[in-house]
């Protein structure tokens, strides 16, 4: 009988035991600290290379072309791209010479005129009508020669334009109009590339506008993907105009491009754009965060070894670090340890090991 009751006692308190243990039971975890620290991150995006200065020449007078240059010249600074015939203008300064040069004569004349006629005014011999029509007669020869220095310098003008220099150096790209053509002014001639000042231009969705500003350096790579060629450019212009369909702002950035490398304009490129918030923030592990119906949560491990549940709101990432706000306010600091092994049925209060890895 005594056996018989001993073997009860025994068998009531295995079956405590086994009952409670899991309530008391100290759990194993894995921690890792809080961080507080700008998060850079970045985004690729796709971007194509411009010549900073790329023009399209277009005629400055009308006229007969006798000289375009052809499509892939190298051409340097103040080389002659275009010629026209300016045999016409010429004919015209020559006839314009000759009417400044007619209008310098009566204006002697008219001066001589009206010297005589006003000495005999002095007379009386001298009409006052006639002094008068003789004096007009000497302003318009003055404004005859005024006018005809005008329209020498108009046709100065004419002549400079009828030849097009390079502004710049590059590379003629396409020719719109060939040599022994009438054309007016205005009309396109040809397009000159500026291949020694490349830009990327690339198109960040909006909300990324904050991250953006001038004198950021944007790594960019192309061609092979196993061996690209790399470079770097400088943001040089944010364009704060948003497109209404794609949601775009438009970024430009010079090229700094190594002299070894020959880039396209028009090539397409993979750029590379840094994310990084002007305010630190809270950074933690990605695997210290548990998601439930109800939301998102750490669990911060105290100087007691105890868990605490911190519900938080989860931001932007870069790599194990995701950027987080706790919902309560001081529910969570820069050096607080978080559970990121071991946390997903811990529960407030609980009593924890910190397990080094």
């Amino acid at each position: 009988m005594m056996n018989r009751i001993k073997l009860a006692m025994q068998s009531f308190i295995l079956c405590n035991c086994l009952f409670i243990a899991p309530v008391f039971a100290v759990i194993p975890v894995t921690v890792a600290q809080v961080t507080k620290a700008p998060l850079t991150s970045e985004i690729e995006v796709n971007g194509t290379l411009f010549g900073k200065d790329d023009v399209t020449l277009t005629a400055g007078i009308s006229g007969r072309l006798i000289y375009v240059a052809e499509p892939g010249s190298v051409i340097k600074k103040n080389d002659i791209l275009v010629r026209m015939d300016t045999l016409p203008l010429e004919l015209d300064k020559a006839r314009q010479e000759e009417m400044l040069n007619r209008a310098n004569i009566n204006l002697r004349l008219y001066q001589q005129d009206l010297k005589r006629l006003k000495e005999l005014e002095k007379s009386s011999s001298a009409a006052l009508s006639q002094v008068d029509e003789v004096q007009n007669k000497h302003d318009l020869a003055r404004s005859d020669i005024a006018l005809a220095k005008i329209e020498l310098k108009v046709i100065d003008d004419k002549l400079t334009r009828a030849t097009i220099r390079a502004p710049f150096a590059g590379v003629v790209s396409e020719r719109f109009k060939r040599a022994g053509r009438e054309i007016n002014r205005a009309d396109e001639l040809l397009t000159l590339l500026d291949i020694h000042h490349l830009e990327v231009r690339i198109y960040v969705p909006v909300r990324y506008l904050k991250y953006l500003r001038t004198g950021i350096e944007l790594p960019i790579k192309a061609g092979d993907l196993s061996q690209p060629e790399t470079a770097a450019a400088i943001i040089t212009a944010v364009i704060p105009s948003t497109d209404p369909r794609s949601q775009t702002v438009e970024i430009r950035a010079n090229l700094q491009a190594d002299a070894q490398h020959a880039w396209a304009i028009g090539q397409l490129v993979d750029v590379t754009v840094p994310l990084t918030s002007k305010n630190p923030v809270l950074l933690v592990n990605r695997d210290a965060l548990i998601i439930r119906k109800q939301g998102i949560h750490v669990v911060k491990i105290d100087a007691k070894s105890q868990a605490i549940k911190i519900p938080v709101t989860v931001g932007s990432g870069k790599g194990p670090l995701v950027e987080v706000s706790p919902i309560a306010d001081n529910g969570l600091n820069a050096g607080d340890n978080v559970a990121v092994r071991g946390a997903e049925r811990l529960q407030t209060g609980q009593d924890v090991e910190i397990q080094i890895k």
